[in-house]
């Protein structure tokens, strides 16, 4: 390799090149295939087996409005998102990452908020797959090249703004919780009532989620490349997500709490759309 190869490198894949024809890039969007059978037993058995949740009401609601999203959104979106993205659309590869997320997410909270039922391998199934599939996805994700493909149109200080204040909305809401009671020497009320060690959701959302949206956002703001395709991703997880949380408040009666992240659903998913039209397949 030359001094100028090393300062210019040429990439062996491009999306101009098509990805569906790189092996390397595709393989990880075959893994989906697992993922999707485990995410119909898991979510089935959930919604359709009775007594298999065996916790406090509060986390049955929140599971079983879990499995209805999973089931009837999240699934269709994985595949369809795969689908396309084995034929080249980087739209679908964008939105198979963020439903990844999604998975990641929720499997991750299932394996160590639920108690021990008969799905439990199939949740740390679901919970390495997704986790190894998104970092391969990344991996063999042309950041420069998709970032090319934005026209100057997209909505960059927009979606920037977005992601940055839902992040620190998040943290001002959970630390509401877990500050007082830090000082105070007690348990968090979500704590209590769920009979958890700790909220798996606060961990998950305060350590790893809010801050790489925060990151994600300045990325974005600067015009990174990551940056364009982390905010796809995480704009088509944060719809899932919140939509997911409308699912538990319904069945919680919770009505405010739903409207609310109905709302919020709505937004990132129209964001999301706004997005990805400015985006050039």
């Amino acid at each position: 390799m030359t001094l100028n190869e090393m300062h210019n490198p040429t990439p062996t894949t491009t999306l101009d090149e098509g990805e569906s024809m790189s092996p390397r890039t595709t393989i990880w969007l075959w893994v989906t295939a697992p993922i999707a059978v485990l995410m119909a037993i898991a979510a089935g058995v959930g919604l359709f087996i009775e007594d298999l949740y065996r916790d406090p009401p509060s986390l049955v609601a929140q599971a079983i409005g879990q499995d209805v999203v999973t089931l009837v959104v999240a699934l269709p979106a994985l595949v369809i998102g795969a689908i396309l993205a084995i034929r080249g659309s980087i739209r679908g590869r964008l939105v198979w990452l963020g439903v990844l997320g999604y998975v990641l997410y929720t499997y991750l909270t299932y394996a160590f908020a639920i108690r021990f039922n008969p799905m439990f391998l199939v949740y740390l199934a679901l919970l390495g797959c997704s986790l190894y599939a998104l970092i391969g996805g990344l991996a063999t994700t042309d950041f420069e090249a998709l970032k090319a493909r934005f026209t100057q149109r997209t909505p960059v200080k927009v979606v920037s703004v977005f992601l940055a204040v839902v992040a620190v909305l998040f943290y001002l809401v959970w630390l509401s919780e877990a500050l007082p009671a830090v000082l105070a020497g007690g348990v968090p009320q979500s704590v209590v009532a769920d009979g958890t060690p700790t909220n798996v959701v606060h961990v998950v959302d305060m350590a790893l989620l809010l801050p790489g949206m925060l990151l994600t956002a300045i990325w974005l703001w600067r015009k990174r490349a990551i940056g364009y395709v982390l905010a796809g991703a995480l704009l088509t997880l944060l719809a899932l997500l919140k939509l997911a949380i409308v699912a538990m408040a319904v069945l919680e009666m919770s009505l405010p709490v739903a409207a609310f992240f109905g709302i919020l659903s709505a937004i990132s998913l129209g964001m999301l759309v706004w997005y990805l039209r400015e985006l050039k397949e």
